[in-house]
């Protein structure tokens, strides 16, 4: 038994750019239906935390003034001009106009914040617990008459000679569904469940030198079936960032009571030997790019008593907006915690010798460095990495503190090539007519490393290019 069912935009997924896809079609007066394989919506993260903005009314009234002309540049600086320049000033140019767009559809905005000291307001935040942009954006979906298939798993996209006639599935029951559309979206959410698929893409061995944030039910399906349907293929990476494994990493690397390790203090590789400007670790992306060139993709940070009694008492050097520092965090505790729960990443110790030995470290090279770190720190000039001076702290005094960390992700990017109207794009280059894609299965656009300066790039991406995939699916519909 076959189920049909016609439709004039057919959207695969109902993530962040599948909702925001869906919605705006539905607005717009098409008729919009979303087929999704999971049993709620939202994809991955529920929309997240927040999308970019670049001069939004948000950023005006709080009198910070980053053009789209700006951003512009710093992003195709950034990526060495190696990504689709009219992609990206397209979305960038309709961000801010996204951002009004979502607050008219209910979304409640609670800063404009930058991800690091010395990076861009461009992150328009949300209380994501309070609050899941997918779900107030399905609210208005409905609204506007758009409906959805849950459990219903996509399995290819019907292509008749370049023009796209629907797609066909299965439900979780058994029962298949023959979908006639005119005009179909991509938006399943990339593949970061699937490790073989990140493996093959992209080179990274999860769980071993990557400890991407996995979603089981994300397997990179939209791409296949987008390839199977003609598309060209597009570059595949990770938006990649530097992490302690989880329980204790998480989507800001590490625990927010053991930020004390996110801070410019020494850090090795396992050879015992410093690799970086310990600052840039506060980007990262830049720093998930220094550990990953290390042995087994791994990089130690190290302080001592001193410095973390300091902190306690007078707070972080610096923090990350999603990691403040609580000053007093237990942090004996808690490696004492991970310790008898068998985590293998974070240790203490009563010399180095010994910090050494837990830590797989070098224990000669590592004497070695550190007595180089400290004539350093006692010099007042880094002449290695040129560190600036009020980050040198020397490690001097019992107890000894080491966290291991790797690179990590939030999702898996690209694999569909797109234009700027966010068509999808045959291996001849030409449009395949009336199939689009949006979000991570089309975001090519950072390069090989996530541009944190300018936060909320991927969510950004996801609302901007599904809104903007609605726009012309729409169009090619009532044309």
């Amino acid at each position: 038994m076959v189920k049909y069912v016609e439709t004039e935009v057919a959207v695969i997924g109902s993530g962040a750019a599948g909702m925001a896809a869906a919605c705006a079609a539905a607005e717009r007066g098409a008729k919009a239906t979303i087929f999704e394989k999971n049993s709620r919506i939202g994809g991955s993260i529920r929309g997240g935390m927040g999308p970019l903005g670049i001069e939004s009314h948000l950023q005006k009234e709080k009198h910070l003034h980053f053009t789209a002309e700006e951003a512009f540049k710093f992003h195709m600086d950034f990526t060495h001009w190696k990504v689709d320049a009219r992609l990206v000033g397209e979305y960038i140019r309709k961000s801010a106009d996204t951002i009004s767009w979502l607050e008219g559809m209910g979304v409640k905005f609670t800063d404009v914040a930058a991800y690091y000291p010395g990076a861009y307001f461009t992150w328009h935040t949300v209380d994501y617990e309070a609050e899941k942009i997918t779900d107030v954006l399905f609210v208005q979906a409905k609204k506007f008459g758009a409906e959805i298939y849950y459990e219903t798993t996509v399995k290819k996209i019907l292509n008749d000679n370049g023009r796209i006639l629907g797609l066909s599935g299965r439900d979780n029951y058994g029962k298949d569904i023959m979908v006639q559309a005119k005009a179909v979206v991509v938006a399943t959410g990339g593949g970061s469940g699937n490790a073989a698929w990140i493996k093959e893409q992209t080179g990274y061995n999860q769980g071993q030198d990557l400890f991407i944030i996995s979603y089981p039910e994300i397997q990179g399906e939209g791409v296949r079936m987008a390839w199977e349907a003609g598309a060209a293929a597009s570059p595949v990476t990770v938006d990649a960032f530097i992490c302690l494994p989880d329980p204790y990493g998480g989507p800001g690397g590490t625990l927010e009571e053991l930020g004390a390790f996110r801070q410019p203090n020494l850090m090795v590789n396992l050879d015992g030997e410093r690799f970086m400007n310990e600052e840039i670790i506060k980007n990262p992306g830049l720093g998930g790019n220094a550990v990953h060139r290390q042995k087994n993709g791994c990089g130690i940070m190290i302080f001592d008593a001193p410095i973390k009694d300091d902190y306690a008492e007078y707070g972080l050097d610096y923090g990350l907006v999603n990691r403040p520092f609580r000053k007093g965090a237990p942090i004996d505790g808690i490696i004492e915690k991970a310790r008898c729960e068998g985590y293998e990443h974070l240790f203490m110790a009563d010399s180095i010798e010994e910090l050494s030995a837990a830590a797989g470290i070098d224990a000669r090279n590592l004497a070695r460095t550190i007595a180089e770190y400290n004539a350093a720190c006692d010099s007042g000039r880094d002449e290695i990495f040129y560190k600036p001076p009020k980050y040198l702290r020397p490690i001097t005094k019992p107890k000894f503190y080491a966290a291991r960390f790797f690179l990590s992700g939030y999702g898996v990017l690209g694999g569909i090539k797109i234009n700027h109207h966010a068509e999808v794009l045959s291996k001849e280059h030409e449009v395949i007519l009336g199939l689009y894609a949006a979000g991570n299965d089309a975001n090519d656009v950072f390069g090989d490393t996530y541009p944190f300066a300018l936060a909320g790039s991927s969510s950004g991406f996801c609302y901007n290019i599904g809104r903007i995939a609605r726009e012309n699916a729409a169009k090619y519909v009532q044309s």
